[in-house]
């Protein structure tokens, strides 16, 4: 009998073995940095990629990534596993601003994509090339105060050469839906050289949601792209803007291709907005419909300045903040823009720097890596000359999505068995 209950033990401990090795990390701060191979509980100590930070994490809370050196993500990054919790990056954390000696987050063309909340503030961006993607999956996105982005080959005027920040889904990547109604939440308040699309990127299909889009303090976006960025078709919820501070949006482009939209409604409380388009001039014909009248909420100090006119042209209803509607809401049939509107003269000019918006051709150059599904490291860069339609998207594999559920369900299920093996044994002892 002693022999059975030994071996009784010894599998309960296996699988306490098993489950401790499972578990999410315990940290709620972690350091990183390039060459880091310690467990993250300080900058001495620093994990070295991305992963590794995310794995020594207890993603149920709120948590910090301490970017305590020059860390560089030269592969796509995504963790596959959904979390309740958030995760904020900063290079400031415990009274030390490391970005005194020198720390700032490099990146290679790449993706960065979301599985909760996720934050940006206190930190520098620097652009080894052109751009990275982040994608929000529906996932509040944040860009905090005291964020800079630099790169010479980094414009903003277009998703292939930006900080990029996409609210919804991008084709090829995690298996994304065709159809969602979350909702998407960005907000900007620091940074320069962004290109911000509230809803999908190469997904014909159905996000009625609504993307609500916060632009405040010192933040300069280079494009805000209103709707989805291709294909022909796509439709959208509803997209609720504000614009406050100091923030200054030089393009806004209702689409670059055929699209519906539900409703819009900016608020312009200050800051500055110059060029304005519900079709973009680079793509001249597309339609541009909107369900209902486009609603434009401007503060009278915002009235008098001398691009509030045409910018408030291109809007149906107009209403001061705090008043009602100073233009009835038109109630007729959905309004449909076949043509940009004209260019202002008296705001920032368009970036010269980019010919045209990457989404502006039929096969756009995709410069961002292949998605990365798996921790091992990622596909090599894409041919810059090959679309990205022509790349299969990489299956996740369950195996390795961080998940060891299926394992640990097993090991439960052989714990159990030799537990009845165990009682039906000693029975057959005790009945001789």
């Amino acid at each position: 009998m002693k022999k059975y209950i030994a071996l009784f033990a010894a599998a309960l401990l296996a699988l306490a073995m098993i489950v401790s090795v499972g578990a999410a990390g315990d940290k709620t701060v972690v350091y990183l940095k390039d060459g880091g191979a310690g467990d993250g509980s300080s900058p001495d100590a620093a994990v070295g990629n991305l992963f590794a930070a995310y794995d020594a994490l207890d993603l149920s809370k709120d948590c910090t990534v301490v970017v305590c050196g020059v860390f560089t993500q030269s592969e796509a990054f995504s963790y596959m596993v959904e979390y309740a919790g958030s995760v904020t990056f900063t290079s400031v954390y415990g009274g030390t601003d490391y970005r005194t000696s020198g720390a700032a987050y490099h990146f290679d063309p790449a993706r960065f994509v979301c599985w909760g909340a996720t934050t940006f503030e206190q930190m520098d961006f620097v652009a080894n090339s052109t751009n990275l993607l982040v994608i929000g999956q529906c996932h509040p996105l944040k860009v905090g105060e005291g964020v800079t982005m630099t790169g010479d080959k980094m414009t903003g005027g277009s998703i292939a050469k930006a900080f990029c920040l996409l609210g919804g889904y991008q084709d090829g990547q995690d298996e994304p839906p065709f159809e969602s109604d979350k909702d998407t939440n960005i907000t900007v308040l620091s940074g320069s050289k962004m290109y911000i699309v509230p809803f999908s990127r190469k997904i014909l299909g159905t996000f009625t949601g609504t993307a609500n889009i916060y632009i405040g303090g010192n933040a300069e976006v280079t494009v805000l792209h209103c709707s989805a960025a291709y294909p022909d078709g796509v439709e959208v919820g509803d997209l609720k803007v504000t614009i406050t501070d100091n923030a200054v949006i030089k393009n806004v482009y209702g689409c670059t291709q055929d699209t519906t939209i539900n409703a819009v409604e900016f608020t312009w409380n200050s800051g500055t907005i110059g060029v304005f388009e519900w079709v973009c001039s680079y793509t001249a014909g597309k339609l541009f419909t909107c369900n209902t009248p486009t609603k434009l909420i401007a503060s009278k100090a915002v009235q008098a300045t001398p691009e509030y006119a045409t910018i408030a042209a291109n809007f149906d209803t107009i209403a001061t903040l705090g008043e009602t509607p100073t233009v009835p809401v038109v109630t007729a049939a959905p309004v449909e823009t076949t043509t940009a509107a004209p260019a202002v003269t008296t705001a920032a000019p368009v970036e010269t720097t980019t010919a045209a918006p990457a989404v502006t051709t039929a096969a756009p150059v995709e410069t961002t890596k292949a998605p990365e599904t798996t921790k091992a490291p990622a596909a090599p860069v894409e041919d810059p000359a090959a679309p990205t339609t022509t790349a299969a998207p990489a299956t996740p594999a369950p195996a390795e999505s961080g998940s060891n559920v299926g394992v640990i369900v097993g090991i439960i299920v052989a714990v159990v068995v030799v537990a009845a093996v165990v009682v039906v044994v000693i029975k057959k002892k005790g009945n001789k």
